[in-house]
């Protein structure tokens, strides 16, 4: 769920092709304690977290109706796990049999009561799952705002099962345009902080829920959306954020594609006029390919053979570089996202806001690079600025671990103490 200028140019398509059922979607805790959330994967498959190891892998249906996955973060075979729910006369599984390899299966107890609602926002009603904990009413509440895909976020948000664990309400919602929400989707900054707003407003009125300890967690894109909504909102009374930037989308675009360059080994005068490249196509698709034409096009043919061009081969630049300009213009414009503010960044905001937030950022986000933004929050807090900053080291964008063994890159699997961070960031915040 990231934002970059590769996804916005070639939008995505449906990951889905068969989906499992909703009803086996949730939190579920096991009689030690830990926590495993069952959330939406590619294709027709799942994904398990256990929150408390931040052991995470991908779930394979199998014929009998159970659900099997291998060692790795993806991988089906050798079996390793293998699940079985147990469904109630409605579809919904109230427990699950866990069992490693040969082990005697665990039972994990799904944890809190969901309720299903419909918020109306700006002409379109948005679909939202409000995920009550177990216990005593009232609750602390958090409603999670997702990066720029399409993917339902009542569906595929993950992080909420382990807050509701840990006492929290959570509202997850679908983005207008996506899942089972109306409205056509959109990057539109505004919009979006506007809707996220209204849905906490929503979850104001509710008799189980304190309307005074009510905040946002936004991932990726909504590093962008949170604090502008909490901004405009007054019933959002902290933010979380976790790895996204404060840079605009332009800037995370350049960043990544010179990021590209750096990690091949281009250093010197040859990274500088890779960058002088990329900084010219971005600006030619952030002005809606109306402007900068003679600047990227001189560049074009001054590059396009140079030895570091190949690392940007499959990039919007490599493609911008490849296509002539008449097909360019015939089909880039309406492959850019919709509403987007290519040059809206979130430093003037930061810098005026007083509302209390606390960053999660990857040390290594290759998606959402955070250099300048990690080096920006650490001024603010020394302003006095109520903001709070977490970095793991060695992760990734969605906070995961990489492993770049024998040339290839694979996720072995979440940053070590992520989710506990997390957790306990929504604590301090909420006792406030």
């Amino acid at each position: 769920m990231r934002t970059n200028l590769f996804l916005m140019l070639l939008f995505l398509a449906g990951c889905a092709t068969h989906e499992p059922p909703v009803g086996l979607l949730g939190a579920y805790a096991f009689e030690d304690g830990r926590t495993v959330s069952i959330r939406r994967s590619v294709d027709d498959t799942l994904r398990y977290r256990v929150f408390d190891s931040g052991d995470s892998g991908r779930l394979y249906p199998t014929e009998d109706g159970n659900f099997v996955s291998g060692a790795g973060f993806s991988q089906r075979d050798p079996v390793e796990v293998s699940v079985r729910f147990v469904t109630n006369d409605q579809g919904v599984a109230d427990q699950l049999k866990w069992s490693r390899r040969d082990t005697t299966a665990l039972t994990a107890n799904r944890i809190g009561r969901e309720e299903h609602i419909w918020i109306d926002s700006d002409g379109a009603k948005l679909y939202g799952r409000l995920h009550l904990p177990d216990g005593n009413p009232p609750y602390a509440a958090v409603v999670l705002v997702h990066g720029s895909g399409d993917d339902p976020g009542t569906e595929w948000l993950y992080n909420g099962d382990f807050f509701v664990a840990n006492g929290f309400a959570v509202l997850a919602y679908d983005k207008r345009g996506s899942g089972q929400s109306e409205g056509d989707f959109t990057f539109n900054f505004e919009q979006l902080a506007d809707d996220a707003g209204i849905v906490a407003r929503h979850l104001a009125d509710h008799v189980e829920i304190d309307a005074d300890c009510i905040g946002l967690v936004g991932y990726s894109q909504g590093a962008w959306v949170a604090p502008l909504a909490a901004s405009r909102h007054d019933v959002v009374k902290f933010v979380i954020v976790n790895y996204g930037i404060i840079e605009s989308p332009a800037e995370e675009a350049r960043l990544e594609m010179r990021r590209l360059l750096v990690d091949a080994g281009i250093a010197g005068d040859s990274l500088e006029s890779g960058d002088e490249l990329i900084r010219a196509a971005v600006d030619l698709v952030a002005n809606n390919f109306e402007s900068g034409w003679p600047r990227f096009l001189e560049l074009k043919k001054r590059y396009r053979d140079a030895d570091w061009m190949e690392h940007l081969d499959g990039t919007p630049v490599g493609k911008l570089v490849a296509y002539p300009r008449w097909l360019t213009m015939l089909i880039g414009k309406r492959q850019l996202p919709p509403g987007l503010d290519w040059h809206y960044d979130s430093s003037e905001l930061l810098l005026e806001s007083e509302i209390p937030m606390a960053w999660l950022l990857a040390e290594d986000d290759t998606s959402a690079p955070n250099e300048q933004t990690i080096a920006t929050l650490r001024s603010l807090i020394a302003q006095g600025k109520p903001l709070s900053l977490t970095v793991f080291p060695d992760a990734d964008h969605g906070m995961v671990v990489l492993n770049d063994d024998d040339d290839e890159t694979d996720v072995v699997g979440y940053a070590p103490g992520y989710f506990q961070a997390e957790v306990g960031e929504l604590r301090r915040l909420a006792s406030k």
